[in-house]
């Protein structure tokens, strides 16, 4: 048997496909409405990096882990002394670093930061194996401003005379120092005075004639100490002008 639609059927269908159409026109403007938003936003962030561009952050590189194989001792010129290395091990302990990093800023601001490694500074002396005692320490900061004239005239008159230095000993604590024989009023212990050896090659007989000069020549004036040791090994510190 022949179904036929009535006109009540034609009307549904024709209402239908009107709802369809309506749905479909609604979905392509809310579809518009949302992109049009987004490329609003993404030519507004375009807009404000021409403006003001991002400024860029350099990554901080991690540091690269201490080789095994660099020593943490060796020997200068016959001074046994403790390496970079060595210095590196020290400062990841306890609150070494922080205490180091501030003391690296008053060198700098002072203008004495790159007068001799600061970390050689840091050195107790040659010979901290025999006595126990660590071959490192950083002084107190109440002690930091009287090795800014050392270094001074180290930078100024000493250096330019004999050329680079190697610092043996520098700031040293009084137990270091009770231990390894030193002067009561010892200025390491101040922080004032530095044990060194020149770089370039020098008999005893070419060196002291040159530091016995700058001591005659700028001695008082900037209360300098002069020592002068068996072989290439000399003192300088500005807490007290005199020489041996």
């Amino acid at each position: 048997m022949d179904i036929k639609e009535t006109p009540d059927h034609e009307f549904i269908d024709i209402h239908i496909e009107r709802r369809r159409v309506i749905w479909i026109v609604a979905l392509v403007l809310i579809c518009s409405l949302v992109l049009l938003v987004l490329t609003v936003e993404k030519v507004r962030e375009l807009a404000e990096r021409i403006v003001s561009p991002v400024e860029y952050i350099e990554p901080v590189p991690m540091p690269e882990p201490l080789d095994p194989d660099v020593p943490l001792i060796y020997k200068i010129k016959g001074y046994t002394a403790a390496t970079a290395i060595a210095f590196e091990k020290f400062l990841d302990e306890d609150d070494h670093r922080a205490h180091f990093e501030k003391l690296e800023h008053f060198l700098k601001i002072n203008e004495v930061d790159d007068v001799v490694p600061p970390f050689e500074l840091m050195r107790q002396g040659t010979d901290w194996q025999k006595i126990g005692e660590p071959p490192f320490a950083i002084p107190p900061e109440e002690n930091w401003e009287t090795m800014v004239d050392t270094l001074k005239v180290l930078r100024d008159y000493i250096i330019p005379a004999i050329g680079p230095v190697h610092v043996l000993s520098g700031w040293r604590t009084s137990s270091y120092n009770a231990k390894a024989g030193g002067a009561r009023t010892s200025k390491h212990m101040h922080f004032c005075g530095l044990d060194m050896i020149p770089e370039d090659e020098y008999t005893r007989k070419q060196l002291l004639p040159k530091l016995r000069r700058i001591h005659r020549k700028v001695g008082r004036r900037w209360n300098m100490g002069l020592g002068i040791y068996s072989g290439i090994r000399f003192h300088v510190d500005t807490c007290g002008y005199r020489r041996w």
